[in-house]
């Protein structure tokens, strides 16, 4: 149990590490044109458009950590409410 609550501390510490930029807020998605640029240049082996490519995605690795997160608290949820509850047959 204890290690389900430490899970949900981090996924909640990384959504907002995450979500705290320079300016605030997460990069613009890239245009399906700029993203397949930058994977060509990483196939070059240009690091800068590597940096580029998964800074403009934070945004959804985000929202898939944000998912997880509220889906594991509602598991947390009923896992408490199980351990609260008596037991039958146990005296």
């Amino acid at each position: 149990m204890y290690s389900l609550l430490v899970a949900a501390a981090l996924c909640n510490l990384l959504y907002f590490a995450l979500h705290v930029t320079s300016t605030g807020s997460f990069p613009k998605p890239l245009s399906a044109k700029e993203e397949r640029e930058c994977l060509e240049k990483i196939r070059q082996g240009d690091l800068a458009a590597k940096d580029k490519l998964i800074e403009h995605n934070l945004r959804l690795v985000a929202h898939i950590i944000k998912v997880c997160y509220y889906k594991l608290k509602g598991c947390i949820c009923r896992i408490l409410a199980q351990e609260s509850l008596p037991r039958q047959g146990v005296s």
